[in-house]
């Protein structure tokens, strides 16, 4: 299978979940994870799987990758499977307060996820990994997790 994954980070949390999402395909795949400021569309032709992800900044994906996704003409990703993830913060890691703010503003996967069907795609599965705080680090066990994540892409 040829699988591109696409990401933004900003404190680098976002980009080792990338490539740990890669390590999970193994090497049977040729894939490639990509910073998104690095990748035309053309890179999107004869995917098999595609997968975006972005850190969670106010329940939202960060500029470049909105820009990515608006970008793409309509239709540009009919028939093609595709998976939407990002790091945000645990709600139940979180104070109370924050932790509401957290659940209100949502996640970043879900507004990935409703641009890449609006695209035309076929969608896969969403995932959050989790980072403790706003810069992190990761949680333990969340690269672990992804790597796993990466094997349930195909079942769906």
């Amino acid at each position: 299978m040829k699988i591109l994954i696409i990401y933004d980070s900003m404190y680098g949390h976002t980009e080792k979940v990338a490539h740990a999402i890669k390590d999970g395909f193994g090497e049977l795949h040729q894939v490639r994870a990509e910073q998104v400021g690095h990748i035309g569309y053309g890179d999107l032709a004869k995917l098999d799987l595609l997968v975006v992800g972005s850190p969670t900044h106010g329940g939202r994906e960060t500029e470049d990758v909105k820009t990515f996704l608006d970008g793409m003409s309509d239709h540009a990703l009919r028939g093609m499977r595709a998976a939407a993830f990002d790091t945000s913060m645990a709600e139940e890691d979180q104070g109370f307060f924050v932790g509401k703010i957290v659940k209100w503003f949502g996640h970043a996967s879900t507004r990935i996820e409703r641009s890449l069907l609006e695209k035309g795609a076929e969608p896969v599965l969403k995932e959050s990994f989790l980072v403790l705080g706003k810069e992190g680090p990761l949680k333990e066990g969340e690269l672990e997790r992804a790597r796993n994540w990466a094997n349930h892409l195909f079942e769906n």
